[in-house]
């Protein structure tokens, strides 16, 4: 590895990335999740599940259960600490914002 590459990894794994990382909220299942949905990424093997609960077209409850990276991880804690009270849309917009994002030049 040349040394740009090693300060590029050391950019990317950042304090402020493993600080969320060790901090996801929401770990908790939820017994009374009105859906819960678990995702294995092919490329990595990193699994999250999920659970919400809604009340009034809203997210109520939201547990997640995430075994990944610390990117994994920092990404499940960003949400994490988002989710409550948000819309379906809300989160699809979100989603639809966060991939045009990455996929742009």
């Amino acid at each position: 590895m040349t040394e740009a590459a090693d300060q590029d990894l050391i950019g990317l794994y950042s304090k402020r990335i493993l600080a969320l990382a060790a901090d996801v909220p929401h770990t908790e299942k939820l017994a009374d999740a009105d859906a819960t949905v678990r995702k294995r990424s092919p490329l990595c093997g990193s699994t999250v599940e999920v659970g919400v609960r809604l009340e009034d077209g809203r997210i109520a409850g939201f547990g997640q259960d995430v075994k990944a990276c610390a990117l994994g991880q920092a990404s499940a804690a960003v949400l994490g600490g988002a989710v409550i009270g948000r819309t379906r849309d809300e989160i699809a917009r979100a989603r639809d914002e966060l991939k045009a994002m990455l996929k742009s030049d």
